[in-house]
């Protein structure tokens, strides 16, 4: 596959894990997501604990296919950041809420 290919692929790939993140925050409700944005309250954690199993294995699943094709998690925040322009006020600027998330993903990849 030429380079160009490569990332075109991750792009989309990128774009598509994104939207699918943005679903499930407007399932969740994006303003009691907010809620917990504003009081560094966990978005990841809070979202898990009422997964399925059979939810969270697919999860797991799908964020480590994204993973291996060198797509980071500091560009899949962005990404839904992005696409969600009302959220990204209360996580922009807030590096240490975007580590604890980042921290909550590696984790939860790790089946912790």
């Amino acid at each position: 596959m030429t380079s160009i290919m490569k990332r075109s692929a991750k792009h989309f790939v990128l774009i598509k894990a994104a939207r699918e993140i943005r679903k499930e925050i407007e399932k969740a409700g994006l303003d009691n997501l907010k809620v917990l944005a504003k009081a560094e309250k966990s978005i990841v954690g809070t979202y898990l604990q009422g997964c399925s199993p059979e939810e969270k294995a697919r999860y797991r699943r799908d964020l480590n296919s994204v993973l291996s094709m060198g797509i980071t998690l500091d560009m899949l925040l962005d990404e839904v950041l992005r696409q969600m322009p009302e959220l990204a006020p209360e996580v922009k600027g807030k590096d240490a809420y975007r580590q604890a998330e980042k921290k909550e993903l590696e984790s939860f990849l790790r089946g912790e």
